[in-house]
């Protein structure tokens, strides 16, 4: 089964949500908060290309 069904998709979106919200809960000016919050959003990024790769894989255009 693939991660793509709708059900794992609303689980892969809130994923994303969690790791971006957690981001904006840090303090940009602390040094270590500021890094803590760069790499969840790079991980966010992984991901979108994670589902994206996986989207174009199975024929999806647009998505």
């Amino acid at each position: 089964m693939t991660d793509m069904n709708p059900l794992n998709m609303v689980d892969n979106l809130r994923s994303l949500e969690v790791l971006l919200c957690a981001a904006m809960e840090m303090d940009w000016r602390k040094a270590d908060e500021s890094e803590i919050a760069g790499e969840l959003i790079d991980m966010a990024i992984q991901r979108c290309r994670h589902f994206q790769q996986q989207a174009n894989s199975m024929g999806v255009k647009n998505a």
